[in-house]
């Protein structure tokens, strides 16, 4: 909780009871017009916010609570990945708990790619191409066969069933190098192990060549396996199976089976192999059936399915015509005559109807028109075959060097169907898959309604012939199946899976989005959605409120912003906004259930629910004119059925419709497009295909008004909009003091003019950019806020500025205007009423049109339109105005004021066209067009015309009968209860990732469970690679796909089904400290903020003469720049752009209308006009030229260039000298005594990463090496820069001292006198946790500063005291991450994580108690329970025994590790007795609870040496980092543990003292310039060598293993070169090597796989299809070493590496090593970087062992003797290791100490320390009051200690 200034706790007072009962509490919401109420929502609910436009809904619901549960869960993830997330503005509220994580299901399409489609949004097509693979049946190409894979098995049944009792020859074919004679081949074939073959009819022996005479002319030999006569014996039979089996493999898959005699010969083929055709196709992957994956996407439109080329339909403009009368428009001219003749001849060939409307003939006919026979077309022409109108337009393609081939081909080319893949995206492999008889494209191309009844329920009897269907294909099917029920449901059955999502209206998108977020079944997730009910007819609705409540009964919170009355009624509970619109809405004026028939004055909302308010039909409707009216025939775009309608005029129409039946077809692309091409108009897209429209002479022009936002900047106001800001600016001009002092109107303008403050440029506001945070707006300082200058605010009309008058409401002006006599006053009245007339009273003057609603910005649409033709003479003609769904977002009342807005404008003499779906609009209109009956194909009819009375009476409309239906009031059907028994569970079935096992279990929400077993047995899989994979990867996929497209995205995991999951976090072990820069406040990202609040609010004072800058006038700095001009010419620039990230063009787009001709870019000159795109993401500084000055500039001319640049760069200038130097001016950044001039503060200052920011010398490390980088060895500076980055991270302590320049700082000195209340940053970052909350603590802000501030230091705030809370307010801010221990790393990440204080997460921890002791370990838990009492669940892998004790339930997986884990040996709750458990439990775990240990395990202890004799280490005045001059001894040839409370100083002693001194010493280094962290060292002089364990990476690339690290590789590919073939071959042991050429697969380098590029799509790596994974090429892996090949060997566990080596003593003695520190379950050839923290260290511990013992029997070999043993520092080995393991552990630590070693050991495993010779404990606490011994001495005497923190938790440890 962080204090208020005093001191009191400001969070715990509140009454927090509403959240801890399931309730989502907030406290003072005043978000926009919100008048900061209170109100609690309950979770697990379908609740309603309704209201009338304009009242605040939007506010509440995503302004606020989407808001901040996005923001928080999105907290959570890496600064990387958050970047590419929407900025969510903190809301303005006052508190918010217990919110969940939150997802927006919003109207609107931001999709701009064809790539995104239904398929892809809702998941489908991930499915699809994870299905395909498993049950698509392969198909020939050619021939169009089924091709049936053989096996050992199936060819087997054949030769049983077909040549029993027969002599057969089980053959392969083996390739024949070419020019190769006979005998060569004889004794090829011979060195390879083959013995006969079969060439013609005869058989011959390889090792006879001589009696073959011939020539093979053959490429290949076919080689005999086996001869075998087929009967029924077993041993037959068996000797058939192993000799075809044999025969696949050798022959790669493929075999002959050929009668003895020769008389017959059979085939067969494991791969994908057509017989007929002798064609092998492609085997199927996933990514083969992926357009977004370069494995499956068209190479030549990169998976888009168009590309730009000939659009073959517009050579077929009108399709009514036959082939004989034209249709080919090309071939109608003299170019393409001979063309129609052969198209002519060839259809009578092809017996195709010539004489037939082309929109007649079938869908193959029409192709084989287009596209010609199969083959090439030129082939096709020469032979008399038809070649296509494809055909003749790649002849003329190929002479469109002649520039009238050009012109011709010009006028039908345009983005149209990729030619190659024909729009279906994908490679040509990827369409010989089918299921049920369709490929992948095809069944992408189908309605979902359509789709639905060929997918059926399950695959049932469509695969029988495939046998038994695998569960992954079944799980497939049924996803697939249930999205698309779906999709169904929500009215959207008419679309297809192809279909763009560019395409889509916002409506059809938003419930898109919804079907997604059903499909990922998250829980415990708050979705908001905004009217989903929109576009939707109300025969569908009820179908959407049964997909909300399924997503509710989930386990979800779903909250809709919603008007629809049946959807208000289905709630479970409504919110009331109101009463009123804008200022006068705001309030909570209702909660409750909508049931209720309690109602309130307030409440507009329950009057029209309750029936004391309604929409009433209008008594008489107008007279239908036929004579007058639109007539439309022929529409044939896409589902419209050859429609004919007439659109009466002057009159009020509705066209109506189920959703997709054709509506916004008929109108938007018919009707609309056609009239304004008529019109001589352009329209973006081209219009619908029609034969005619007539009547459009009788208007007068077509208007489409829809909701599109007004303005996009603030400038434009209600008032400016409907002209009376004109009339009020000539009112102010005419006022006395006005006119006296000749000022115009555009004086009283804040768009333009004198007037306007100059600051802001008339905004009121400035931006001030936030970079980590959401930008803010504050009140401009200047004129605050009023937009003009004070001399403007002076004059005042009847007691009110111009700025007063903007302030007022539309109804508060036209009172005050009207009281003006004047006529331009009553003009204003005039404009004005009309705002009041359409509902918009409530608006202020000079509100920014850019902050309306959609119904809002649609009104005063409607008001302009009507005052427009206001101005006009009246006239006969009125215009047409269209209207799509004009009722979005509109509350009742705003309908009936929206309808009479409409009959003003038909009595006015318009016509009103609109597409509606409400009921109340419906039956208000003149004249209804009903389109049905259904939607998609089945649409496109028109189903009712007439009044609505007339299609009330129609039985076949839809519209009809909801019209006619009486709607009961406050009545719903009542729901039945869900009974879902694992509501409170995460329910996983047929877990089988890595090495589970089919594992099905539950983990129960809300609990504290922990996941534990042996290192390997499948923890990690199970809790990451499962639980969070699949948790993230569903809330990822419920976002918007522009965010999911930089996100890694999670693979599906191996696992049948995942139920109950909520969004995940997980908290992973990570293995690196950070490079050399990193220190506590970067990794904590406190330090990022620091910067940003000391760029905007931090005061600059002057490096010379320690003085606060300030303002410099105008003069001065034109003085300045005049005596600069002397001396050479300059260009005066503008920054306008400081290091953003972004492509910039709308800043390029700005410049050119200023006037501004080029750019300063990145330090490179570039013309504004055509600017290119910049990098997104990478950061850029632009700099506008202003002008060229020199000696000869006129005054004027620089001053006038002056005042512009210090305008535009807010005012900052730079004067840019030809030899490239720069001079900054500032009119704000100045020192008043000397007048040096600083730019304008930037977080990048204060960055030591930035060479904007760091100190020169040191560049940002704070100390300097004693050896510099030799420029001169490296190609570039920036090559020896990045080397020194690496030496200096990598650097000792010794080789560095403290930069005298900015003495540790980082920052530069411009940087260090920045300052807030005279502390600077870097004062800051030198102080602690605690200290550093404190100095914030009294900060104080004022006006803009204060509302700047706010954010930032609540940021700053929270972090600082997360880390308080979790121990670590010790920590000094400028701590070097590297020098940090392995708890505060882990401690670090905990409260960088937890403090985003969510509801409803599943946190996933990766041994958070890593380097913890076990006090701390006790606070850590504290934490972890608080976490979970909030309402989160929490899975945490662990094998600390103090967790698992205080664990709510506990999964033990084993019973061994690797293959032999991956099994529940105990799941349940913990409830350990002393008794014996049964023998049927195989859980090592709760054997290691129930029998403890004895220690010692050898039953004694070794002996110390005595005191102060040789046989102790001796370290005196030890003083690195916390230690307090420390005199440490160390029993030489014991095991010596070093403990303490974690930042007690136990790293700091051994890797900064210890370390460092036996390298110094051994090493005789004496480098006078060096820091000793020491004074003196005894004891190393008895040791040949230090060996240092810590738990940095063994390896950066795939190619570093355990087997390459620990050397065991090189021995084994020794074994491998002494096999006999290897020798016959000469193989050396460097063949055996994947890195080196020779014998690894050239194909992929040794890699095993392969990298896929392809424009426009992610990197993939593929398995590499020659060696298939292996790493090596065919030659190497025919040697094989005791049957197993050298690949076969590396995919061994490291146990089974054991079993196989045990006569091979090099190789056995480093796997038994890695075996008994718990690495059994590793493969030799894992690549490094898979390997965790721990389980790196514990290898690179056997290598160390390995080497020192090597190197002491190297010695003893020589002879020499004394000095043979070896000191071992090792840290925290027990990381990731079971207590079982850890016992074996201590064996080797035991066995290194009884070879005569010594061995230091930091360690919080109480078992380890019982096991110790000898205990350091260090403490008493951590920081400064740390850095000393507590105790020492035995196990036994430590435990006795009163000052040892250890010493409570040892001493239980010993009773045993």
């Amino acid at each position: 909780m962080i204090a208020s200034k005093s001191g009191k706790k400001t969070g715990e007072s509140r009454n927090l009871s509403s959240w801890k009962r399931g309730m989502i509490s907030l406290r003072g919401v005043s978000q926009n017009n919100l008048k900061g109420f209170d109100i609690d929502l309950p979770l697990g609910k379908l609740i309603v916010v309704t209201g009338p436009s304009g009242s605040g809904k939007s506010s509440l619901a995503f302004q606020t609570l989407y808001a901040e549960g996005q923001r928080r869960y999105i907290e959570t993830f890496s600064p990387y990945t958050r970047q590419f997330f929407d900025r969510m503005d903190k809301p303005n509220v006052k508190d918010v708990h217990g919110i969940p994580p939150s997802i927006a299901i919003e109207q609107g399409n931001n999709v701009r790619t064809t790539r995104s489609t239904v398929g892809t949004l809702t998941g489908i097509n991930d499915y699809l191409k994870i299905l395909f693979p498993h049950v698509a049946d392969p198909y020939c190409p050619r021939c169009e066969d089924i091709i049936l894979q053989d096996s050992p098995d199936s060819v087997l049944e054949f030769v049983n069933s077909k040549l029993l009792e027969k002599s057969i020859l089980v053959c392969f074919r083996v390739p024949v190098p070419e020019g190769m004679e006979s005998d060569e081949i004889f004794r090829f074939l011979s060195s390879q192990g083959y013995l006969r073959i079969a060439v013609g009819d005869k058989i011959y022996r390889t090792d006879e060549p001589d009696k073959f005479c011939k020539e093979i002319k053959s490429s290949f030999v076919i080689v005999i396996q086996d001869r075998i006569k087929i009967s029924k014996s077993k041993k037959i039979r068996s000797r058939a199976y192993e000799a075809i089996e044999s025969a696949f493999t050798i022959g790669k898959g493929k075999i002959l089976i050929i009668e003895q005699d020769f008389s017959n010969e059979w085939s067969f083929s494991k791969g994908l192999h057509c017989e007929k055709c002798e064609l092998t196709i492609k085997e199927p992957t996933a990514g083969l059936f992926s357009f977004n994956n370069p494995i499956g996407a068209c190479p030549e439109c990169r998976g888009f399915g168009r590309t730009l080329g000939i659009d073959l339909i517009r050579a077929l403009p009108d399709q009514e015509l036959s082939i004989s009368e034209g249709v080919v428009k090309p071939f109608q001219g003299e170019r393409g005559a001979e063309c129609q003749e052969d198209l002519i001849a060839c259809a009578k060939i092809k017996g195709i109807d010539i004489d037939l409307p082309f929109t007649k003939l079938t869908k193959s006919e029409k192709e084989w028109v287009l596209f010609g026979e199969k083959g090439d077309p030129e082939a096709n022409w020469q032979i008399g075959l038809w070649y296509g109108v494809q055909g003749f337009f790649s002849w003329l393609e190929r002479k469109a060097y002649k520039m009238h081939v050009r012109v011709f081909l010009s006028r039908y080319r345009s983005y149209t169907t990729c030619p190659s893949c024909r729009g279906s995206r994908l490679k040509p492999d990827a369409l010989n898959f089918r299921i049920a008889k369709l490929n992948l494209s095809e069944i992408w191309q189908l309605p979902v309604s359509e789709l639905l009844q060929i997918w059926g329920e399950g695959p049932g009897d469509k695969f029988s012939h495939k046998g038994k269907i695998d569960r992954t294909a079944e799980i497939m099917w049924e996803e697939v199946h249930s999205r698309l029920k779906y999709l169904n449901r929500v009215g959207l059955g008419y679309l297809s899976l192809d279909r763009s999502a560019r395409s889509l209206s916002g409506g059809e998108m938003q419930r898109v989005h919804l079907t997604t977020c059903l499909g990922a079944s998250l829980v415990n997730t708050l979705f908001v959605l905004d009217e989903p009910s929109i576009g939707l007819h109300p025969r569908d609705t009820d179908q959407l409120i049964n997909v909300m409540r399924d997503l509710r009964d989930a386990g979800n919170t779903v909250l809709v912003v919603e008007h629809e009355e049946s959807v208000i009624r289905a709630s479970d509970q409504l919110v009331d906004i109101g009463p009123g619109r804008g200022e006068e809405g705001g309030r909570l004026v209702f909660q409750g259930s909508p049931e209720t028939r309690h109602q309130t004055a307030e409440s507009l909302t329950l009057e029209y629910l309750s029936g004391a308010k309604e929409i009433k039909e209008p008594k008489k409707k107008r007279r239908i004119l036929k004579s007058k009216g639109l007539k439309i025939r022929g529409a044939k775009e896409n589902n419209l059925k050859d429609l004919d309608v007439d659109i009466p005029l002057k009159v009020f129409v509705c066209v109506t419709g189920v959703s997709g039946s054709g509506k916004s077809t008929l109108i938007h692309d018919v009707l609309y497009r056609n009239l304004m091409r008529m019109r001589g108009e352009v329209t973006e897209e081209p219009p619908g295909k029609v034969k005619s429209i007539s009547g459009h002479k009788d208007i007068n022009e077509v208007i489409l008004v829809d909701q599109s936002p007004l303005s996009r900047n603030p400038r434009s106001t209600p008032v400016v909009y409907v002209g009376a800001f004109e009339f009020i600016r000539k009112l102010f001009a005419e006022i006395p003091e006005a006119l006296e002092a000749g000022h115009l109107p555009g004086f009283f303008s804040f768009n333009s003019g004198a007037g306007r403050c100059g600051r802001c440029w008339g905004n009121g506001y400035e931006k001030v950019e936030m970079q980590f945070l959401s930008d803010i707006f504050v009140k401009c300082v200047e004129c605050e806020g009023k937009r003009y200058t004070p001399q403007v605010l002076n004059f005042k009309l009847e007691g009110k500025s111009i700025h007063e008058i903007l302030e007022l409401t539309v109804d508060s002006a036209i009172s005050f205007f009207s009281l003006i006599n004047n006529k331009k006053a009553q003009k204003v009245v005039m404009f004005l009423n009309h705002l009041t007339e359409v509902g918009l009273g409530y608006l202020r003057l000079g509100q920014p049109l850019n902050t309306l609603s959609g119904g809002e910005s649609q009104r005063i649409k409607l008001v302009g339109h009507l005052l427009k033709k206001k101005k006009k003479k009246k006239e006969d003609k009125g215009d047409l105005l269209l209207f799509d769904e004009p009722t979005t977002g509109l509350h009742f009342d705003d309908i009936n004021i929206l309808l009479k807005a409409f009959q003003k404008l038909v009595d006015n003499g318009h016509s009103v066209l609109v597409i509606e779906h409400n009921s109340d609009v419906i039956k208000c209109a003149d004249y209804i067009i009903d389109l049905g009956p259904e939607g998609g194909d089945e649409g496109g009819n028109i189903v009712a015309t007439g009044s609505p009375n007339e299609i009330r009476e129609n039985k076949e409309s839809y519209t009809g009968y909801f019209l006619g239906e009486k709607i009961i009031k406050n009545k719903r059907p009542k729901r039945k209860k869900i009974n879902n028994k694992n509501s409170n569970e995460i329910s996983i079935r047929g877990a089988r990732e890595n090495n589970l096992k089919d594992l099905t279990l539950n983990i129960p929400h809300e609990k504290f469970t922990v996941i534990t077993g042996l290192s390997g047995s499948g923890k990690s899989t199970l809790a990451f690679d499962v639980l969070f994979a699949e948790g993230q990867r569903r809330f990822l996929d419920s976002m918007s796909a522009y965010a999911r497209q930089f996100v890694q995205q999670m693979e599906r995991p191996d696992v049948d089904q995942v139920d109950g999951l909520p969004p995940t976090v997980a908290i992973e072990q990570r293995v690196s400290r950070g490079g050399g820069k990193s220190t506590v406040s970067t990794v904590t990202e406190i330090y990022h903020f620091l910067r940003l609040l000391y760029s905007k609010v931090g005061t600059q004072f002057c490096t010379k003469c320690d003085t606060a800058v300030e303002k410099k006038s105008i003069s001065s700095i034109s003085t300045l720049v005049h005596s600069e001009l002397k001396k050479c010419k300059a260009k005066l620039l503008a920054p306008i752009v400081r290091g953003r990230k972004g492509f910039h063009t709308d800043t390029a787009e700005w410049a050119l209308r200023q006037g501004i001709s080029h750019f300063y870019v990145n330090g490179f000159l570039v013309k504004t006009d055509g600017f290119q795109k910049l990098e997104r993401y990478k950061e850029h500084t632009i700099d506008a030229v202003v002008a060229q000055l020199d000696k000869n500039s006129s005054s004027k001319e620089i001053s006038k260039s002056i005042d512009a640049a210090l305008k535009f760069g807010k005012g900052t200038a730079k004067l840019l000298k030809p030899s490239g130097q720069s001079m900054v001016l500032s009119s704000e950044m100045s020192c008043p005594n000397c007048g040096e001039a600083y730019e304008e503060l930037d977080p990048r200052l204060f960055s030591y990463n930035s060479p904007h920011g760091w100190c020169l010398d040191c560049r940002g490390y704070g100390y300097i090496a004693t050896i510099q980088p030799d420029y001169d060895k490296h190609d570039s500076i920036i090559s020896a820069e990045l080397d020194e980055e690496r030496r200096m991270t990598k650097s000792k302590q010794v080789e560095k001292e403290v930069c005298s320049t900015c003495n540790g700082a980082r920052i530069n000195e411009i940087a260090r006198n920045v300052r807030i209340g005279e502390k600077s940053i870097n004062y800051l970052c030198s102080l602690s946790v605690i200290k550093a909350i404190e100095e914030i603590n009294k900060m104080n802000f004022k006006g803009v500063d204060k509302v700047i501030a706010r954010d930032i230091v609540k940021e700053i705030h929270q972090r600082m005291t997360f880390l308080d809370e979790v121990g670590l307010g010790y920590l000094g801010l400028d701590r070097s991450a590297t020098t940090l221990s392995g708890g505060e790393s882990q401690r670090i990440r905990l409260a960088s994580q937890l403090g985003s204080n969510l509801r409803g997460v599943l946190y996933v921890l990766d041994e958070p108690t890593i380097g913890l002791h076990p006090r701390d370990n006790d606070k850590l838990l504290e934490t972890l329970l608080k976490l979970r009492d909030l309402g989160n669940s929490l899975v945490v892998v662990e094998h600390d025994d103090a967790t698992i004790s205080r664990s709510d339930h506990l999964i033990d997986l084993g019973p061994g590790a690797g293959n032999e884990g991956g099994e529940i040996v105990y799941e349940g709750g913990l409830r350990l007795t002393k008794q014996k458990p049964t023998k049927r439990i195989q859980s090592a775990t709760v054997r290691s609870l129930t029998e403890k240990i004895s220690h010692p395990i050898n039953g004694s202890r070794r002996g110390l040496p005595k005191n102060n004799s040789k046989g102790w280490i001796n370290i005196k005045g030890a003083n690195a980092n916390n230690l307090n001059d420390l005199e440490v001894n160390i029993p030489i040839g014991r095991l010596t543990v070093l403990t303490g409370v974690s930042g007690s100083g136990k790293s700091s002693f051994m890797r900064g003292v210890l370390k460092p001194a036996f390298d110094a010493k051994l090493n005789q280094k004496n480098n006078k310039n060096t820091i000793k962290t020491w004074k003196s060292i005894k004891g190393a002089e008895q040791f040949s060598a230090v060996y240092e364990v810590d738990q940095t990476p063994i390896g950066k690339t795939s190619r570093s293993t355990p087997a390459t690290y620990v050397k065991v590789f090189d021995e084994i590919r020794k074994l491998f070169s002494i096999v006999p073939e290897s020798r016959v071959r000469g193989y050396e042991p460097g063949h055996f090597s994947f890195n080196t050429a020779g014998g690894r697969c050239e194909e992929c380098g040794g890699n095993g796989q392969i990298k896929l590029e392809m424009n426009f799509l992610p990197t993939t790596w593929v398995q590499c299809e020659e060696c298939k994974g292996a790493r090596y090429n065919t030659a190497t892996l025919e040697i094989f070493l005791n049957g197993k090949n050298i690949a076969d060997v590396m995919n061994m566990s490291v146990s089974d590496a054991c079993e196989f080596f045990k006569s091979h003593p090099k190789i056995i003695t480093t796997l038994e090593l890695l075996r008994d520190t718990g690495l059994g379950y590793l493969s030799l050839g894992q690549p490094s970087t898979t390997l965790s923290g721990g389980e790196a260290q514990r290898i690179k511990l056997v290598a160390e062992i390995r080497k020192g013992q090597s190197r002491t029997r190297n010695a003893i070999m020589k002879g020499k003797t004394g000095k043979n043993a070896n000191l071992y520092l090792i840290e925290e080995p027990t990381i990731g290791l079971h207590q079982s393991d850890v016992v074996n552990l201590i064996g080797v630590l035991h066995a290194l100490v009884d070879e005569g070693h010594t061995v230091v050991v930091i360690e919080h495993n109480l078992s380890v320390m019982a096991e110790a010779d000898f205990m350091i404990d260090m403490g008493p606490e951590a920081g400064p009051r740390g850095g000393t011994i507590t105790a020492k001495g035995t196990p036994e005497i430590i435990a006795k200690s009163k000052k040892s923190e250890t010493a409570k938790f040892l001493k239980e440890t010993l009773k045993f």
